[in-house]
């Protein structure tokens, strides 16, 4: 069942871009920069049997000079050009140049944080590799934080804990509230005038919505939003999926849980591919492969690469379960990531962030 849940993770992220299309019958549809990323994550992972930095930042960038027309944000595109260089002996230096030093709070490090869930069984590292893993790209708190929320939502998603929907809020809750509970972090917030611990706040939020008889689109972007900001992005991919636990009025009946989930997500408008992309992720995770229209995988650019990384993936995940905690997050240069400076403030126009 993991198995399959596994694959069902990685084709809904590729999917999502087909339903932002709307039209399988044009053939093949190329997948953007949301999945490029993710898909070279998973290879790093694969390749490294676990988290290495460096291996990971090549691939990005490798992957950006081979195919650069995926949708990239002129911020990110800055970095991986400076990752490219076989000068540079600190991969995690060009993303805290970006923004005069403050790094980008964007949602690009939280739209390819699947993979660390499916790849760590345990929950700290699933954390820990997420941040480090968005640190090569955004290092305000704000962006790495938003991936670390990501994979943990994708994490619990496929331990089943969204069959009790206000118990999986209460412990993203009470995760993230460890995550933010940082001297970076709550520097991040006042500067950006945000609450105290931001994504805390919004989960907050969305357990009021949930709370609502009715809650119409509008209030949904006013409360969450739906922007390329890690915080205006990776809760409202979150409600999307609680949302769509059950049938809606707006959305046709036939449509299963996927299918709802991924409509509702481009129904809100905004970054709609990179808000599609992580609710389909979670959504996936919950609710299993067999649900997702085999029309969608047909036409996905990449979908049978990504059934294969899956299989990869589910084994790397039982290996690593049976190695010790210390061993499980394989190789990591930690240390150099842990000095980056915190201090941020930084965005741009539409996905300039990610």
């Amino acid at each position: 069942m993991i198995s399959a849940l596994h694959r069902c993770l990685y084709r809904v992220s590729l999917s999502s871009v087909c339903v932002c299309v709307c039209v399988c019958v044009l053939g093949i549809l190329e997948y953007s920069d949301d999945t490029a990323m993710a898909r070279c994550v998973i290879q790093s992972l694969l390749a490294r049997a676990g988290f290495d930095e460096q291996d990971m930042a090549r691939r990005f960038a490798k992957e950006y000079s081979t195919s650069p027309g995926r949708g990239y944000g002129s911020g990110v595109i800055q970095v991986l050009k400076k990752l490219s260089s076989p000068q540079l002996n600190d991969v995690y230096q060009p993303a805290r140049d970006q923004f005069n030093g403050r790094g980008s709070f964007g949602n690009g490090g939280a739209m390819r944080a699947a993979p660390f869930a499916l790849a760590f069984p345990a929950l700290a590292d699933v954390k820990r590799f997420a941040r480090l893993g968005a640190m090569l790209t955004h290092s305000c708190s704000l962006g790495y934080n938003g991936a670390v929320l990501q994979a943990l939502a994708v994490h619990l998603s496929l331990q089943g804990a969204l069959d009790l929907p206000q118990q999986f809020i209460s412990r993203l809750i009470t995760e993230m509230e460890e995550v933010e509970d940082d001297k970076a972090s709550q520097n991040d917030a006042r500067i950006l005038k945000e609450a105290e611990k931001p994504f805390c706040e919004r989960l907050h939020r969305i357990r009021d919505l949930m709370s609502r008889s009715k809650v119409s689109i509008e209030e949904v972007i006013s409360e969450l939003g739906n922007g390329i900001a890690a915080l205006h992005s990776v809760p409202t991919a979150i409600f999307c999926v609680l949302h769509c636990l059950q049938p809606r009025e707006s959305l046709p009946e036939n449509y299963c849980g996927v299918e709802r989930t991924i409509a509702y997500s481009l129904a809100l408008g905004g970054d709609t591919d990179t808000i599609a992309c992580m609710a389909g992720a979670i959504a996936g995770a919950h609710y299993g492969i067999e649900t997702i229209p085999q029309p969608w995988i047909k036409c996905c650019e990449g979908a049978e690469d990504a059934d294969m990384d899956a299989e990869r993936l589910h084994m790397l995940y039982h290996k690593s379960s049976q190695v010790d905690g210390s061993e499980a997050g394989g190789r990591s240069r930690e240390d150099a990531s842990e000095k980056q400076s915190k201090t941020s403030n930084g965005t741009e126009k539409k996905k300039g962030s990610e």
